[in-house]
C-alpha cells in the first residue's frame, strides 16, 4: 500500500513539473491595444484591454500595472480617402493621489485597416502597482 501511495505522489509531482504554467498574457486578449509611452524618462510598452475611461495598462515587460488617474489624449481617425476627425478626451479622478507619474504618449497609430487609421497622442498620469 505504501508503494502505491508513493507511486501516486511521484506521478502527481512529475505531472506538475512538466505541466505548462498558467498565466494571462494581456497582449493577446481580444481587444488588446499596445501603446508606447515615456514615463519619467523611461520608455515603456503597455497593453490596454478594455473600453473604460480608467482601464489599467499592463507593462508588457514586467508584472507592473499603470492605474490611470488623469489623462489628456487626442484620438484621430482618418478614413481611407477622407479627412482626419479628432477627438480630445480629458478626465481625472476627484481624489488627489500621491506618488503619481506622468507618461507622455507620442503620436502613434493604434489601428490601420481598409477603412482608415486611428492615432493617439497626449499624456496619462497614474501610479504603478505594485507600489
Amino acid at each position: 500500500m505504501k508503494r502505491l501511495a508513493l507511486a501516486l505522489v511521484l506521478a502527481v509531482c512529475a505531472a506538475a513539473a512538466v505541466s505548462p504554467v498558467a498565466g494571462a498574457d494581456p497582449t493577446h486578449a481580444k481587444n488588446s491595444t499596445l501603446v508606447t509611452a515615456d514615463c519619467g524618462g523611461q520608455a515603456v510598452t503597455v497593453s490596454v484591454n478594455g473600453n473604460g475611461e480608467f482601464t489599467p495598462a499592463h507593462d508588457v515587460n514586467s508584472t507592473a500595472v499603470l492605474v490611470p488617474t488623469a489623462f489628456d489624449l487626442t484620438f484621430t481617425f482618418t478614413p481611407t480617402g477622407g479627412s482626419p476627425e479628432s477627438e480630445t478626451d480629458t478626465s481625472s479622478k476627484a481624489a488627489p493621489i500621491a506618488n503619481t507619474v506622468t507618461c507622455d504618449i507620442p503620436l502613434q497609430t493604434l489601428f490601420a485597416g481598409p477603412d482608415g487609421s486611428t492615432t493617439i497622442e497626449g499624456t496619462v498620469t497614474g501610479f504603478w502597482t505594485p507600489r
